[in-house]
């Protein structure tokens, strides 16, 4: 369950001085009047912050389930193997209902790790207070070829691969050590794997070459191509035989290890991580809400905590918040996998 990979995190020491950036993000605030400007900018680190730890969650939870997928695969192979006459056969086109939801998740997982990459530069540049001015517009340009020009930049922005690149710039406000890491980081590991998922999402499935393989060890494998760059189906290669699963945690090992390095440049110290003490991007509305208008109902494990919005304070700028526990006695679904 996601809740639990604040403790996963902990114990593997992952992600510890990502998750000080809260908060030497709001140290950096201290005899700064918290209001226009400045109040906006926290509100933007904070949503974006805690959409980020999210999506991390979310990787290593999949990556969690892949492996459990894998592991179960075998099982069920293993059942069938002593009833199986085999012949010379060095592989196994091996298809099953849990074939079927361990693929399911290839797509999601580098989905994740796309969002993770566009979102980092953002998060790190409200962190240092970095403000990109829109394109100068060019003497007799139309509106509608300059009003393109700047959705275009302002889309760019929330574009890892522009930072990497350095699009119109976009990099040279960030420390060199920053700009330096950014760019070998692209080079040697980010781009692939986003070729990756842009090659599953917008030209053909990845999913075709599974196997259970029957040497040196018998293993259930599914290759990615060489060649992620390819768009013709027809001249995909795969003689390096690089198995999904492993690359996946190969380049989530370099991504923790590139994070980190861009907080030890920015001098940010390790912190532990905490369950449930991000804050939601919407807490900071609840002044607009009316008695009655929300409920809330958090469950971790045996409890559920309800919150809900009563009687506005008399100033009538925040609503007070009623909460309490009840039992739970769903903690969990146990899958049926066949």
């Amino acid at each position: 369950m996601l809740e639990d990979y604040a403790n996963v995190f902990n114990e593997r020491i992952l992600y510890l001085r990502f998750n000080g950036l809260v908060k030497a993000f709001i140290e950096s605030f201290k005899g700064i009047k918290i209001q226009g400007n400045v109040a906006k900018r926290g509100t933007l680190f904070n949503q974006y912050y805690s959409e980020f730890k999210y999506h991390l969650y979310c990787a290593y939870y999949f990556l969690g389930q892949l492996d459990l997928l894998e592991k179960t695969i075998m099982q069920q192979y293993n059942e069938l193997k002593p009833l199986i006459k085999f012949q010379n056969e060095a592989r196994i086109e091996y298809d099953s209902f849990i074939v079927h939801e361990f693929l399911l998740r290839i797509m999601p997982f580098l989905n994740t790790l796309f969002i993770l990459q566009d979102r980092l530069m953002v998060i790190i540049g409200l962190f240092l207070d970095i403000e990109y001015q829109d394109p100068v517009r060019k003497p007799n340009e139309s509106d509608k070829v300059y009003n393109r020009k700047v959705e275009t930049f302002r889309s760019k922005l929330q574009s890892f691969a522009a930072y990497a690149t350095n699009y119109s710039s976009i990099l040279k406000p960030f420390p060199e050590e920053v700009q330096e890491l950014v760019v070998n980081y692209w080079n040697q590991n980010g781009q692939e794997i986003r070729l990756y998922r842009n090659l599953n999402q917008h030209q053909f499935s990845l999913l075709e070459e599974a196997y259970i393989v029957r040497e040196p060890t018998e293993r259930f494998i599914l290759y990615l191509p060489d060649n992620p760059n390819e768009h013709d189906f027809e001249k995909l290669l795969y003689d390096k035989k690089r198995v999904a699963i492993d690359y996946f945690n190969s380049e989530i090992n370099v991504f923790h290890d590139f994070i980190e390095g861009l907080m030890k440049i920015l001098g940010v110290a390790p912190e532990r991580h905490e369950f449930a003490t991000s804050t939601s991007p919407n807490a900071n509305k609840i002044k607009d809400y009316n008695e009655g208008d929300l409920m809330k109902i958090w469950v971790i494990k045996n409890d559920a905590i309800l919150f809900s919005v009563g009687k506005k304070t008399p100033d009538g700028e925040a609503a007070k918040l009623a909460m309490r526990r009840i039992k739970n006695k769903i903690v969990g679904i146990k899958w049926d996998i066949k």
